[in-house]
C-alpha cells in the first residue's frame, strides 16, 4: 500500500498548516468534501472470540496536504461524522509508524476526485484495527466578505472573522445553518493564518476572500467554521463596501475610437452572462493614486480586478459605452509563509 498513484494536479487551495518546511514548500494543500466513506473497527481482544468489528459510514470534511512528487499525503484537519458513531478522524499522517501504531495509505488523485484506503493497526498495544476508505471531491471556491471579530472572549470562540458570500442574502455555515453571515475561528491562506497586523480593518468588508468555509471540530466548542482561502484581497480604502460585487477582466479588444468595450464584466457568485465593459472607473473610490496604479496594472496584465459599484451608461464618440464605477475594489494580499 506504501505505493501512490498521482494521476493530476489541480490546484484548488494552496494553504498549507504545517512547519514543516520540507513538505509544506513543496506540496498543495485542498479542502474535500467526502462523497463515500466507510470505517471498520476491529478490537485487539474481547470477551468473545472472535472480535466483532464496528462498521460505520462516514460523512464531512477535511483538508488534504498532497507533495508536488505525489508520493506522500497527509490530513491536518479532518471533521469527520460516523453513523454509527465509532469516534473515526483521518490520522495526520497516514503513513507514520510510530509507538508500535503501524499506519498506511494508498490514493489517486485525477480531476477534482480522490480515493483513498487505509489502515491505523494499534493491535500491538491492544488497541484497535482501524481499516477506512472514502471518495471524497474538492469543495467549491467562492467569494465572501470577511471582517474581523473584536469581541472579547476566549478564543475560538471569539477572535476569528465573520464571512460573507457576495452578491447573495444568506451564507451557508460551517454547522450548515443559513445566516446572513458566519463566523469562523480562523482565515487560512498560504502557511498559517492570515496576518492582521499588517492590514487595516476600519471597515466592514476589508477582505475578499476566494475559497470556502469547512467544520473543524473542537474538543471544548463544538464545531467551528475554518476559512480556507486560495486567493486573498485587502480593500483599497476605509469604505464600507456598497453596490454590486464583480469581477472585470480585459479581453484584449482595442480599437481606435471611444466606447472601445475592452473589459469583461462577471456579477461574483453568480451564473449571470458577461456583461461587455467599455470603462473602469476607480478614482470615484477615493483610493490612493498607488492603489489606482496598482489596479490598473493588474487589468492591464490580463489579472482580474474585484470592484463593487455600479454600472453606468455614458455617450462616447461613436456611441454609447457603459462603464463600471467603483465604490470599493481589492488589491492582492500575499499567502502567509511559514518562518524558516
Amino acid at each position: 500500500m506504501k505505493m501512490v498513484k498521482h494521476f493530476a494536479f489541480s490546484v484548488v487551495l494552496l494553504i498549507s498548516f504545517f512547519t514543516n518546511q520540507g513538505f509544506a514548500q513543496a506540496s498543495n494543500s485542498y479542502a474535500f468534501n467526502v462523497s463515500e466513506g466507510s470505517v471498520v473497527v476491529t478490537p485487539a481482544w474481547c470477551r468473545i472470540n472472535p472480535c466483532l468489528p464496528s462498521v460505520a459510514t462516514f460523512t464531512g470534511s477535511f483538508v488534504a496536504q498532497i507533495s508536488a512528487a505525489g508520493d506522500h499525503i497527509l490530513f491536518p484537519s479532518s471533521s469527520l461524522v460516523s453513523t454509527p458513531d465509532v469516534s473515526f478522524q483521518l490520522p495526520t499522517d497516514p503513513n507514520e509508524d510510530s509507538y508500535g501504531v503501524v499506519r498506511d495509505i494508498a490514493f489517486t488523485f485525477e480531476g477534482d476526485a480522490i480515493k483513498a484506503k487505509g489502515v491505523v493497526d494499534s493491535r500491538a498495544f491492544d488497541g484497535p484495527l482501524v481499516e477506512y476508505q472514502f471518495v471524497a471531491r474538492t469543495a467549491r471556491s467562492q467569494i465572501f466578505t470577511a471582517r474581523p471579530d473584536y469581541r472579547k472572549c476566549a478564543a475560538p470562540l471569539c477572535g476569528g472573522y465573520f464571512v460573507k458570500l457576495v452578491n447573495q442574502k444568506l451564507t451557508q455555515c460551517a454547522d450548515g445553518s443559513l445566516q446572513e453571515e458566519c463566523y469562523v475561528a480562523s482565515v487560512v491562506y498560504g502557511s498559517g493564518p492570515i496576518d492582521a497586523g499588517t492590514i487595516s480593518f476600519a471597515n466592514r468588508t476589508p477582505l475578499l476572500l476566494i475559497g470556502a468555509i469547512l467544520p473543524k471540530t473542537d474538543t471544548t466548542a463544538g464545531v467551528l467554521g475554518v476559512f480556507l482561502a486560495k486567493d486573498a484581497y485587502r480593500s483599497a480604502t476605509q469604505n464600507t463596501a456598497v453596490g454590486k460585487f464583480y469581477s472585470a477582466t480585459n479581453n484584449g479588444i482595442m480599437c481606435i475610437t471611444t466606447p472601445c468595450f475592452s473589459f469583461d464584466e462577471q456579477l461574483l457568485n453568480t451564473t449571470n452572462r458577461v456583461t461587455k465593459l467599455s470603462d473602469v472607473n476607480l478614482e470615484m473610490s477615493g483610493a490612493s493614486p498607488d492603489d489606482v496604479t496598482w489596479a490598473y496594472q493588474l487589468l492591464a496584465n490580463g489579472a482580474p480586478l474585484y470592484a463593487a459599484g455600479v454600472n453606468q451608461k455614458y455617450q462616447g464618440f461613436a456611441g454609447v459605452g457603459v462603464r463600471l464605477v467603483a465604490q470599493q475594489f481589492y488589491l492582492p494580499i500575499k499567502p502567509t509563509t511559514a518562518e524558516k
